[in-house]
């Protein structure tokens, strides 16, 4: 089954075209690298199918649904099902803590709190930070912060995780870990897991790479 298909998508900013009638096809359980040179489009390609950011013309679909002909609650009912945002820098609220942090799906989700509770727990054994759940961010390791914003990801169990530079600012050994983490889950859940990233230490794990600014005519 297509996770992702996009049809002649271009976006231009002030004027100036960021992509340009591209087409790709991204089927359920790939580890696909959005790669290329700095300001052709990566980010913005992960945040139009993420539903962050509209294109200018073309069709996103998600698990076979047209994004176009969605609206309201049914739009956002199907990102906050099939999909999860790893953004760049591993944001976290400072104001809250890592327990709550990673829980925030769910309470957007209007889950109930035991429910709440079993998830967080569930996530933070299998990622290793058990022990950090009531600390805030600022008295967190790098290392748990990352961690906690993949169990953020993971909440609501999305068939795709989209992440964003992951690996930026982060040395080889925490990189490969964040990466080996995001395979293992691709793996044993058949998540398909997105990654925008100039890094070329993401390219091995990738199943499929896709070069923005040298192929401008890639079609599905």
């Amino acid at each position: 089954m297509a996770g992702v298909k996009l049809i002649s998508i271009s976006k231009s900013f002030k004027g100036k075209p960021v992509l340009v009638s591209f087409s790709t096809l991204i089927q359920d359980g790939e580890f696909v690298m959005i790669t290329g040179a700095s300001g052709v489009g990566k980010s913005t390609l992960l945040n139009i199918i993420g539903g962050l950011e509209a294109p200018d013309s073309g069709e996103v679909m998600i698990q076979n649904q047209n994004i176009r002909a969605l609206k309201g609650k049914d739009r956002a009912k199907l990102y906050q099902e099939y999909v999860g945002f790893i953004f760049q820098g591993f944001y976290l609220d400072p104001k809250l803590t890592i327990r709550e942090n990673i829980a925030l799906p769910g309470i957007f989700a209007k889950q109930k709190p035991k429910v709440r509770a079993e998830r967080t727990a569930t996530l933070a054994k299998i990622l290793g930070i058990t022990d950090c759940l009531d600390k805030k961010p600022s008295e967190a390791s790098g290392g748990q912060s990352e961690r906690a914003c993949i169990a953020r990801a993971l909440f609501m169990g999305p068939k795709i995780i989209l992440a964003d530079e992951p690996t930026t600012n982060l040395d080889k050994k925490n990189a490969d870990n964040v990466l080996k983490i995001l395979q293992v889950f691709q793996r044993k859940t058949g998540t398909t897991v997105i990654i925008a990233s100039h890094d070329e230490l993401v390219r091995p794990y990738a199943t499929k790479i896709i070069t923005l600014g040298e192929n401008p005519d890639e079609t599905y």
